[in-house]
């Protein structure tokens, strides 16, 4: 019985938490980064008329941010002309400010290098600072306002990197549901599967501890319950807190374990099939949790969250959802997946899992 939990990022919850963030920026000159949804909709608008400390607005945001994406923005910001970043958006829009948030104090005109380093080479370069975040998630799913790391993809050569110090942890939280209400029906399925891939992942990990699997306990059920319920009104304000809830659980359940192999498989499936991240992540969950079950102890944890019968709950589920878990339906093949198997190898994630590898294979080779 020896772990170590550490999340230093404090969490704002509630209906009103946005009209606090004056309070949380502290009379510091803000970035707002953001995508440009929210500029359309009037919300950006309101957020300066409240918050005169923001300087400037990035609302040029898009799902899954690339390399080119974040070096072309990178080298337009001044990094003396703010103290923190205001990160409102999706997963995307949160883990781009983490990668702009890295800097350093004298002026460079390489100092895109930085980030290079960290992302292709795992570097920690020397003399770097770090500009504060406040997150404010406008999803309930990726749970990157509670992460230190975030991801960013290389569309040309197809590859998934992820930027990641100890020192990334954004320093607030807000988590206003409101913001999630005008979500569409696709979204919400795909933000909510993905937190529940992060809570089941965070139970087959070699980094499991008792803190984050009690984390991960407490969302499965929440969003098992609560997702189909509010795909049926998505208006529902207190379905949204619940979803947001469950998906904050989720969130500190992987924020100590990192992602697993469902993850990993996942990266793939986007850059290769386009399939949307919530999606890629979930699909295999089934076959995955059905091999992990071999351990008795995890048999035992996933029993809490999913019942006598945890494949059958999360197939139930993904069929209420619409969510096939056909994989000839997502145009991946055998071939695929002997490609996927093989991608694991340079997928670090895949080396958090507790998980036989050639059992789970060989258990997709016999459902074509």
């Amino acid at each position: 019985m020896n772990f170590t939990y550490y999340n230093p990022v404090k969490i704002d919850f509630g209906t009103q938490s946005l009209e606090r963030l004056s309070k949380w920026i502290n009379g510091r000159n803000a970035l707002l980064v953001t995508s440009p949804g929210f500029e359309k909709r009037g919300i950006v608008q309101s957020i300066l008329k409240n918050n005169p400390e923001i300087v400037q607005v990035i609302a040029t945001i898009e799902p899954n941010p690339t390399v080119v994406q974040l070096e072309k923005l990178y080298k337009t910001l001044d990094f003396h002309s703010f103290d923190v970043i205001v990160a409102l958006g999706g997963g995307s829009v949160i883990d781009i400010s983490k990668a702009l948030s890295i800097y350093r104090k004298i002026d460079d005109e390489n100092s895109f290098n930085v980030i290079e380093e960290i992302l292709f080479y795992n570097r920690r370069p020397e003399n770097i600072e770090y500009k504060p975040i406040i997150a404010i998630p406008t999803t309930a799913g990726t749970g990157s306002e509670v992460t230190p790391w975030g991801t960013i993809w290389d569309a040309i050569n197809k590859k998934k990197y992820s930027i990641h110090t100890e020192k990334l942890w954004c320093e607030v939280a807000i988590c206003d549901p409101k913001l999630t209400l005008t979500l569409p029906k696709e979204l919400t399925i795909q933000t909510g599967l993905d937190a529940l891939s992060h809570s089941l992942e965070a139970i087959w990990n070699v980094n499991a501890n008792p803190i984050s699997t009690r984390y991960a306990i407490q969302a499965i059920p929440q969003i098992i319950e609560v997702l189909p319920k509010l795909l049926l009104e998505l208006d529902n304000i207190e379905l949204r807190a619940e979803m947001m809830l469950a998906s904050l659980n989720a969130g500190l359940a992987f924020s100590n374990t990192q992602t697993a192999v469902a993850h990993a498989m996942s990266y793939y499936m986007t850059l290769h099939k386009g399939i949307s991240h919530g999606i890629a992540a979930s699909i295999t969950l089934p076959d995955i949790t059905k091999v992990a079950m071999s351990n008795e102890t995890i048999k035992l944890i996933l029993r809490k969250g999913l019942g006598e019968n945890p494949v059958e709950k999360l197939q139930d589920l993904l069929e209420d959802l619409d969510v096939s878990t056909n994989y000839l339906d997502y145009d991946l093949t055998t071939n695929d997946f002997y490609l996927i198997k093989d991608s694991l190898a340079q997928t670090p994630r895949s080396k958090n899992s507790l998980i036989d590898m050639d059992e789970l294979f060989t258990r997709i080779e016999s459902r074509y």
